[in-house]
């Protein structure tokens, strides 16, 4: 879809949805509960996975638009680490918007491929920073086993919200310790990770993450 014809388009379905709203509102979107059925192995290949405080108080009003996540840290047999988290929420929040919030100083990556499962994936990249501490954001989101951008996102949920239809959205995101001189080694970490976690995977469960 051409760039340019992108924002009119979310402009309309908004309009759309508001009228929708107005007109029948009993009708609301409805999410689905996949995390809790989601098999994620803490054992893969040669990397072991512990579950980690996700540092959210979900009872906290302005983090209603998280509804389910899994957080854990894995780490390989070399000693490196990364952590994954996999949220089921109804509004996703840019990495890049969360990471300047919690004082990170955010650069914008190049999109990169992860190669797993004979697939190709697409992913958004940010390097964040804030005095020593560095980490390669790699994240991607998966809706109905189909990996979408957020502008599409963003039609899709107004489309099942304006049907009261259920989808599986998911954001999967790869959080991965590294300085800004070594980010190369860290996308092969992440790339490397995710092949385990793939290999591992169900065919369902795959299809949920990385897309058919």
């Amino acid at each position: 879809m051409h760039k340019i014809i992108k924002p009119y388009l979310v402009i309309l379905l908004i309009t759309i949805a508001i009228v929708y709203s107005f007109a029948l509102p009993k009708k609301k979107y409805s999410g689905t509960d996949i995390l809790s059925q989601l098999k994620i192995p803490y054992r893969l290949d040669t990397w072991q996975g512990a579950d980690v405080e996700q540092g959210l108080d979900l009872e906290d009003k302005k983090y209603n638009f998280i509804s389910q996540t899994i957080e854990r840290e894995y780490i390989n047999a070399a000693g490196k680490n990364l952590s994954l988290s996999i949220m089921n929420a109804d509004n996703f929040h840019n990495p890049k918007v969360c990471s300047n919030a919690a004082g990170f100083k955010v650069k914008e990556l190049n999109d990169v491929e992860l190669k797993v499962a004979n697939r190709t994936i697409r992913t958004n990249a940010i390097y964040a920073q804030s005095g020593d501490e560095g980490y390669l954001l790699i994240y991607w989101m998966c809706i109905n086993k189909d990996i979408v951008d957020w502008t599409e996102q963003k039609i899709k949920q107004l489309w099942y919200s304006l049907f009261n239809e259920n989808k599986i959205g998911l954001m999967i995101r790869l959080d991965v310790p590294t300085d800004e001189d070594n980010i190369d080694d860290a996308h092969i970490l992440a790339n490397d990770f995710i092949t385990a976690l793939c290999n591992t995977l169900n065919q369902d469960d795959l299809d949920y993450i990385i897309g058919i």
